[in-house]
């Protein structure tokens, strides 16, 4: 954990994926994050998804490590009082509710800032609060799904294709954790906070970028972009003879002239097929034959070797096991083993870290449920 927001509280009242994710890189930079949770607990913590430690989703060590727990009944007066409390002192109060349910606990910013003038709060949700799609659930699957990212992922033959790591979730959450420290910093300059949201489906469509401004410009048409991109070649995912290899010899033509000459192809440079990107792009399928012929000669470690010394962008694919073990992950100490129930379980630190310096604090394991009840009740 870095300390960077030391200082910094934070009233979460968010639960799954996206909120937690966010308010796990706040924690991670040092701020104070309460988790308040139901009785029952986060139901991510048993969620039966992927493997479990001492009863409980290792999942939940992911999100929810370097944070405080707290379970309050919000529907109990006692337990609905207690959560004013700590959010009354807090310097932010989050959560990812479906937009009403903060106003109905009386938990909302227009409330709280009449104590608090300070406070800030930042909701996340599917669509926000004015969209007509507001009152549903905002999955990870179902906002990839309408904001364009599915459709332009996998490959035409199979169709589109989930971005696995929880995009929907996480980019949410990142732009919330924005959203937080931006509205910390207006509120210290004013001395007055005040209520934000970020949408899921907005995450995904302003991440899109691109491939929005593209949109029915020259007859671009979206469609699945498959291991590369139609933009770009070669910008790809190519065969040798053992194992795929990912090149990347685009954005200036010295890459494109070094691959070349690399795969013993030079007069390529020439072809008038080749002769620049957008050409090259337009002939995609007739130069990635050519290019997996050549390739398909010698091993992947082998085209790997001579494409780097060439100055070559270009890498072999790594499963998460290897990149775990991979000499970048060790030289940054990128990873930490937090034991739970004498497991050693990795989680990702965050990738910030002091200029040239090795990240070397250690995380702190999530807490068990209502871990910090006496303390916060005595704050």
């Amino acid at each position: 954990m870095l300390k960077t927001l030391d200082g910094l509280r934070i009233a979460d009242f968010s639960m799954f994926v996206a909120g937690p994710f966010a308010t796990g890189i706040l924690a991670d930079l040092g701020a104070d994050v309460v988790k308040i949770e139901p009785l029952t607990g986060d139901p991510l913590r048993k969620n039966k998804v992927g493997p479990s430690v001492g009863g409980q989703s290792a999942q939940f060590q992911t999100f929810n490590h370097g944070k405080k727990s707290v379970t309050l009944d919000l529907k109990d007066k006692r337990g609905l009082e207690k959560a004013k409390q700590i959010a009354l002192n807090s310097d932010v109060i989050f959560d990812n509710f479906r937009p009403g349910v903060m106003e109905k606990f009386g938990l909302d910013h227009l409330k709280l800032a009449q104590d608090k003038p300070a406070l800030v709060s930042i909701s996340l949700s599917g669509f926000g609060t004015i969209s007509p799609w507001s009152k549903n659930p905002g999955y990870d699957l179902i906002v990839q799904a309408l904001g364009g990212g599915l459709s332009i992922n996998g490959h035409e033959e199979t169709g589109p294709a989930h971005i696995p790591f929880h995009l929907g979730d996480t980019a949410g959450g990142l732009y919330a954790a924005i959203a937080i420290l931006a509205a910390v910093q207006e509120a210290q300059k004013t001395g007055f906070g005040r209520a934000y949201e970020v949408s899921m489906l907005d995450s995904q469509i302003h991440l899109c970028g691109d491939e929005v401004t593209f949109s029915g410009l020259d007859g671009w048409k979206t469609k699945p972009h498959g291991s590369g991109h139609p933009a770009l070649a070669p910008y790809a995912v190519f065969e040798t003879e053992d194992k795929p290899i990912v090149i990347a010899a685009v954005g200036t033509e010295k890459f494109w002239l070094n691959f070349v000459s690399v795969i013993g192809s030079a007069e390529l440079a020439n072809d008038k097929r080749f002769t620049d990107n957008s050409k090259r792009a337009s002939n995609m399928p007739e130069l990635t034959k050519i290019i997996n012929k050549k390739l398909s000669l010698n091993k992947r470690d082998f085209w790997l070797q001579k494409l780097v010394d060439a100055d070559v962008p270009a890498a072999p694919i790594l499963s998460i096991d290897e990149v775990i073990n991979s000499e970048h992950v060790i030289s940054q100490n990128q990873i930490e083993f937090i034991e739970v129930e004498g497991k050693k379980l990795a989680v990702p630190r965050i990738p910030i870290k002091e200029k040239g310096k090795i990240q070397s604090i250690n995380l702190r394991a999530a807490p068990e449920l209502g871990e910090h009840n006496d303390s916060e009740n005595q704050a």
